[in-house]
C-alpha cells in the first residue's frame, strides 16, 4: 500500500522543550516532518514572504510552515468559533482541522497527514506509535472520546445548539491533540466547512446555534459519509499540573504519549507563592483596620455609657 505520509507539529510558541519534542518526531524514519508555526502574532519573523521557510531554533535549522490570517483568508474558510470569542486565536482552537487544509494546500503530494500539537510529550520514541499505523488505510485515525452512554454523549457541551446542521444525525466525538487524516478526507472536510459556513451565515440568531467544534465535526462528517476510521488507545490523558517536558518524573521510558503537558509547574508555584504573600499582606492590613475600627467602636460605646 502506498503510504506517503507527512507529520506536521503545530505550535504558537517556542522553547527548548518544544523543539526537543519536534526533534523526536524528526528521528522517525520514513516520514517527512514539518514544523507548523502559528505566525499570526509575527513571533517567527523572517525576511522571506513565503510560508515555507527554513528557520533556526537553538542552533539547528528546520523546515517550517508559517500560517497566519492571510493564509486563512485566502482559503475563504468561515470565521466562526464555537465560543463567544471570535478572534483568530479562538478560530484556531475551535477549528483545529483548519490546519490540515493549510498544510494540504501547500504540501499536496502526500497520501496521509498526521498532526501533533506542541503540548504532547512522548516518554520515549514516536516510532512505535507511527509505525503501528504505517500500513493502515483508514481515512481517520484518532483517539475516541466516548462517554458511557448515549444519554451522556448527547449531553456533551459541544453537541448542544447544533440542530441547525445535525438534526436527526448520528453525532460522534473524538480527541484532537494528535490525529491522522487521508488526503481525500481533508479535501472532503474542507468543502464541508465551506458549505456549513454559508448555511451558518444565513442563520438569523447565532446565539441559539453553535458553530461545530472540530472534535465533533471531523468524526461526524467522515463516519456518516462512509469514510474508514480507526480509534487508538495508546494515548494517555494526563491531569496533574506538571510540565512533563521540563520536569522528568519518569524512571524509565514507556513510549506513551501524554497530554496535556500543562504549564511550567515551578513557575506556577512561584506565582502562587507571590500571590499568597500579597494576600497575607492584604489580610494584615485588614486586621489593622479591623482593630482600629473595634477600638473606635468601643470608645464610642463607653462615651455613650457616660
Amino acid at each position: 500500500m502506498s503510504n506517503n505520509t507527512v507529520i506536521f507539529f503545530t505550535t504558537h510558541k517556542m522553547n527548548e522543550a518544544i523543539i526537543s519534542e519536534f526533534k523526536k518526531i524528526c528521528k522517525t524514519d520514513g516520514y517527512d516532518a514539518i514544523l507548523c508555526l502559528d505566525n499570526s502574532s509575527n513571533s517567527f519573523s523572517s525576511e522571506s514572504d513565503s510560508p515555507i521557510q527554513e528557520l533556526e531554533f537553538y542552533g539547528e535549522k528546520y523546515k517550517c510552515f508559517l500560517f497566519d490570517e492571510n493564509i486563512h483568508k485566502s482559503m475563504n474558510l468561515p470565521n466562526y468559533t464555537c465560543k463567544k470569542d471570535q478572534s483568530f486565536k479562538s478560530i484556531m482552537w475551535s477549528n483545529e482541522d483548519y490546519r490540515f487544509y493549510y498544510i494540504r494546500k501547500y504540501f499536496t503530494n502526500y497520501d496521509y497527514y498526521w498532526q501533533t500539537e506542541y503540548d504532547i510529550f512522548c516518554n520515549g520514541s514516536y516510532k512505535l506509535f507511527f509505525e503501528k499505523y504505517k500500513d493502515d488505510a483508514a481515512d481517520l485515525i484518532i483517539q475516541e472520546c466516548a462517554l458511557n452512554s448515549e444519554k451522556t454523549i448527547e449531553e456533551w457541551f459541544w453537541y448542544k445548539k447544533t440542530d441547525w446542521i445535525y438534526k436527526n444525525t448520528k453525532k460522534y466525538r473524538n480527541f484532537f491533540p494528535i490525529e491522522r487524516l487521508s488526503a481525500r478526507a481533508i479535501d472532503f472536510l474542507y468543502e464541508k466547512r465551506l458549505c456549513h459556513g454559508k448555511i451558518f451565515s444565513q442563520l438569523n440568531d447565532k446565539t441559539d446555534n453553535r458553530w461545530i467544534n472540530c472534535e465533533m465535526f471531523v468524526p461526524t462528517e467522515l463516519i456518516n459519509n462512509g469514510f474508514s476510521y480507526r480509534y487508538f488507545e495508546e494515548y494517555l490523558y494526563y491531569k496533574p499540573e506538571i510540565d512533563l517536558n521540563n520536569n522528568r518524573i519518569f524512571e524509565k521510558q514507556d513510549n506513551r504519549l501524554y497530554h496535556p503537558i500543562k504549564g511550567n509547574y515551578i513557575e506556577r508555584l512561584e506565582n502562587l507563592t507571590k500571590e499568597n504573600k500579597e494576600l497575607k499582606q492584604q489580610i494584615k492590613e485588614l486586621e489593622y483596620f479591623k482593630i482600629n475600627f473595634i477600638g473606635i467602636k468601643i470608645k464610642i460605646k463607653r462615651n455613650k455609657n457616660k
